[in-house]
């Protein structure tokens, strides 16, 4: 995901809870707080739009494991990715 130019969350000066500081939020996490979004739902929908799927293209990686599932031979992938690129 971050090849493809989707922020991290954690890393220092360019992840995501590092770069919230526009939603003027108590501590960068309360944009996935249910109780915060319950009082302020504005910052989690203007930050879900930035992140939206089709924001991003797929990187040389998504496409040859696309192409592996093409030939047939891709069994499965593991992987921790929310990023909607596949």
């Amino acid at each position: 995901s971050v090849s493809a130019g989707i922020p991290d969350f954690r890393t220092p000066g360019t992840g995501l809870y590092d770069n919230l500081h526009k939603y003027n939020l108590p501590d960068p996490t309360a944009v996935f707080d249910i109780n915060f979004f319950r009082e302020n739902p504005a910052p989690f929908y203007l930050l879900a739009r930035e992140l939206f799927p089709g924001q991003y293209l797929p990187t040389p990686t998504h496409f040859f494991l696309r192409l592996l599932h093409d030939k047939g031979v891709l069994r499965r992938v593991y992987s921790q990715n929310i990023d909607s690129l596949e």
